[in-house]
C-alpha cells in the first residue's frame, strides 16, 4: 500500500519542474488523495478528469487499440497531463510555456 507521505513527497517533487501549476492524485472514482491546489478545484477537477478517463478508455477499447496510458488536455495557455493507472490518476496542470519559466523553488 502506497502511503499518504509518499505520495505528498511526489507531489513535491513534481510541483518543482519548471511550469507545474498543481498536483493531484486521485482514485479512479474521483476521489482526491493527495493534491498542491486548493480543495474546491482539487474536488473539481478530479471528479471531471476521471469521468473524461473513463470515456477516453471506452474509446480506446472500442478501437481495439490496447489501453489508455496517457492523455494531454490543451487548455489555452495551460496543459492537463494525465496518467492513469490501475488504482490511481494522477493530473499534473502546466503553464504551456514552461520552457521559458524559472524552476520553482
Amino acid at each position: 500500500m502506497i502511503t499518504s507521505k509518499y505520495f505528498q513527497k511526489t507531489l513535491q517533487q513534481l510541483q518543482k519542474h519548471p511550469g507545474v501549476k498543481g498536483v493531484i492524485v486521485t482514485n479512479t472514482e474521483g476521489l482526491p488523495i493527495s493534491s498542491t491546489l486548493s480543495t474546491e478545484k482539487t474536488e473539481i477537477i478530479s471528479a471531471q478528469v476521471t469521468s473524461l478517463v473513463g470515456k477516453a478508455s471506452k474509446v480506446i477499447q472500442e478501437l481495439g487499440e490496447g489501453t489508455l496510458n496517457f492523455l494531454t488536455l490543451d487548455a489555452g495557455e495551460s496543459e492537463l497531463h494525465i496518467a492513469p493507472e490501475q488504482e490511481y490518476v494522477l493530473i499534473v496542470l502546466r503553464a504551456k510555456n514552461a520552457e521559458q519559466l524559472p524552476q520553482n523553488k
